[in-house]
């Protein structure tokens, strides 16, 4: 079969198809026009009534909708102002574990620890490089981290003596600006929560306010629906 062939069938099909739509549009309307005028009457009302029906649903679901992606908004800023403070700054990985540092913590490698103000680090280099073939290397970099007045000591190869000098001067500066990281996300979070209260609130007046039209709607198209009912009985007792 080439192409001019099913050019031809898919013609058909679809004059096929428009001669049926056409035959059942006449045959409706042959319907209405034999009814009588409280017949047609009550025909146009069910019409109206579902497709009033159809529009009153499609509005509330908007407004539902957009009451939703409101009160989403006003979460993911509380998420991301929670978040505040969490971002990682540097980590480096040592003989005894890694050191992980974020804006508001400090995770050594026996625990993590809330950053504070008073948290100071030092970075040294101890021993010696071999004086001679089959001596010992016992060089080293050594990570002190000072907090709560304890000292903890973390043992780096010699060759990462940048990165951990890199390391604790970021853990200070860290430390330095920490209370006002904190201020910042309780700051945030506050008015991410209120945020959220609000968006709650006027989602319900507006999901309120959109199901009393709903109510409305629909009871005043029912009434329309059922008066032409009656009009149709009536004609019925006759």
């Amino acid at each position: 079969m080439d192409t001019t062939q099913v050019l031809i069938i898919v013609a058909a099909v679809a004059l096929v198809l428009l001669l049926i739509v056409i035959a059942l549009r006449v045959s409706r309307s042959r319907k209405v026009k034999a009814m009588s005028p409280e017949q047609r009457d009550l025909h146009y009302a069910q019409r109206a009534h579902k497709k009033r029906v159809a529009e009153l649903k499609g509005d509330y679901k908007a407004v539902e909708k957009d009451t939703e992606r409101a009160v989403k908004e006003a979460r993911t800023r509380l998420k991301d102002a929670l978040a505040i403070g969490s971002d990682k700054v540097d980590a480096v990985k040592g003989v005894d574990g890694t050191v992980t540092l974020t804006s508001t913590t400090l995770t050594l490698p026996h625990g993590e620890h809330e950053l504070t103000s008073d948290v100071t680090a030092t970075a040294t280099t101890e021993g010696s490089a071999p004086a001679s073939e089959g001596d010992e290397d016992t060089r080293q970099t050594i990570l002190t981290v000072t907090h709560g007045g304890e000292a903890t000591v973390v043992h780096f190869k010699a060759d990462q003596e940048d990165a951990v000098r890199a390391m604790a001067a970021k853990i200070n500066s860290a430390a330095s600006h920490v209370d006002e990281v904190r201020r910042q996300r309780d700051e945030a979070t506050a008015e991410a929560e209120e945020a959220i209260s609000t968006a709650n609130e006027q989602a319900t007046v507006r999901l309120n306010e959109a199901q009393r039209v709903y109510d409305s709607g629909i009871a005043e198209s029912e009434a329309k629906v059922r008066a032409a009912e009656d009009k149709v009985r009536k004609t019925r007792l006759r």
